[in-house]
């Protein structure tokens, strides 16, 4: 068992029946999604034989729909509660993965990536709702880290499996990968059916409560509003572009062999899993908002890493762009159990689904915006004016995480 050893002990003691379940499920299913999220292009493209522009702008279609479900998906886990709203978003993504092994039209994988997208939308901020309130505050930064590490641990999972199952030109192996991701979420399911807790549940505001909310609120807040812009503007500039640019710019502009990817981004996964715990010790030392700024300064040396490689000889290149994704790693550990445990934090009760899909959104938009600036200028042959501009954009945030620093000096 995990929780006998070292270091992951201190972290497994503070789950409990209801978060241990959460956890387990978002694992699980991490699984299926590290077998078929990398190869969804390659799939389209090499088994199912359309354009990678197709595939690309079935991408960003996903992101926007997920944009425009957050609002309404929000307000929804406030006003029933987050197991009824994660109940069908695991039907209807489950359903989602598996119409995808047999998408042979593009109107049939644009209805496979609707659902997908909006399955995973009602999934997210239930899931964060629950896992926020069955965890006490003391321990949230703890168990969102001890989350994010367990995620990336079944991604990485997943992708090994992958690797093992996938064969050039087989449909048949392709279509096993989506079967199985299919399946994650119908374990998950099972396991959310057995979530007998009323904080998974509608929540009953308290005398002194609001009963019930809305967007207005968050944005006539300012720690709400400008915690939520600088998010935007930091996955924008940090994760949008990633798995984007990253690979065209080490094998189109670098010349690298696409093979070097996986250790690329395997870097990344296994320095998530063995340093995690080591990372939240250290955060308990230091301010919420202390954290979120280092993360700025941490990801810009991650992108300077990045801008050296061309520089240097084709191998060390490539080794620089490990050490870019080791040092974006660090971030990475540092904004997970971070960001989602001061924006619960902060949010009172009877907006918290809401304030959990804005949370998701700021991924969405990231996921759109991104992508499109990795696109238009590696397109343009500015990839270094790509790399300054990103290395740039992470430190933008830190003057507004530092304002609502000010506004709550204590925490």
């Amino acid at each position: 068992m995990l929780s006998k050893f070292a270091p992951f002990k201190e972290f497994t003691s503070i789950l409990n029946p209801h978060s241990r379940r959460i956890v387990l499920g978002i694992s699980l299913n991490a699984i299926g999604g590290g077998m078929t999220l990398s190869l969804l292009m390659v799939y389209l493209h090499d088994i199912r034989g359309f354009t990678t522009t197709f595939g690309g702008l079935l991408m960003a279609w996903g992101a926007f729909t997920g944009i425009i479900g957050t609002g309404p998906i929000g307000a929804l886990v406030d006003r029933i509660g987050p197991k009824k709203v994660i109940i069908p978003g695991l039907l209807i993504a489950s359903y989602a993965a598996l119409s995808f092994s047999e998408v042979t039209t593009h109107s049939q994988a644009i209805v496979s990536m609707t659902l997908f997208s909006l399955g995973g939308q009602c999934i997210w901020p239930a899931q964060m709702v629950i896992l926020t309130r069955v965890t006490p505050e003391a321990d949230r930064a703890k168990i969102f880290g001890f989350n994010f590490m367990l995620l990336n641990l079944g991604l990485g999972i997943g992708g090994l499996l992958s690797s093992l199952i996938i064969k050039e030109g087989s449909v048949i192996s392709f279509q096993l990968m989506y079967w199985v991701d299919s399946l994650t979420y119908l374990l998950y399911l099972l396991i959310v059916l057995g979530l007998k807790t009323p904080h998974a549940g509608k929540y009953i505001a308290k005398e002194h409560e609001p009963k019930s909310g809305s967007y207005r609120e968050i944005f006539s807040r300012k720690d709400l509003t400008v915690l939520t812009f600088a998010g935007v503007i930091l996955l924008t500039f940090g994760y949008g572009p990633l798995q984007s640019g990253i690979p065209i710019y080490a094998t189109q502009y670098l010349g690298l062999s696409p093979k070097w990817l996986g250790v690329i981004f395997g870097v990344n996964t296994i320095s998530i899993v063995l340093f995690q715990p080591f990372v939240l010790r250290i955060l308990e030392k230091y301010s919420k908002y202390s954290a979120l700024m280092s993360v700025g300064i941490i990801w810009a040396l991650s992108w300077l890493a990045v801008g050296v490689s061309p520089y240097v000889p084709l191998f060390v290149g490539g080794i620089a762009l490990c050490v870019s994704q080791l040092i974006f790693a660090f971030g990475e550990m540092v904004h997970a159990p971070t960001s989602p445990a001061l924006l619960q934090e902060l949010t009172p009760e009877h907006i918290r689904g809401r304030a959990s899909a804005l949370m998701s959104l700021q991924w969405g938009f990231s996921g759109i915006v991104g992508p499109a600036m990795a696109g238009i200028l590696i397109g343009a042959n500015l990839e270094q004016l790509w790399v300054v501009l990103m290395a740039i954009g992470v430190l933008i945030p830190i003057p507004f995480f530092a304002y609502v620093k000010k506004l709550h000096p204590v925490t």
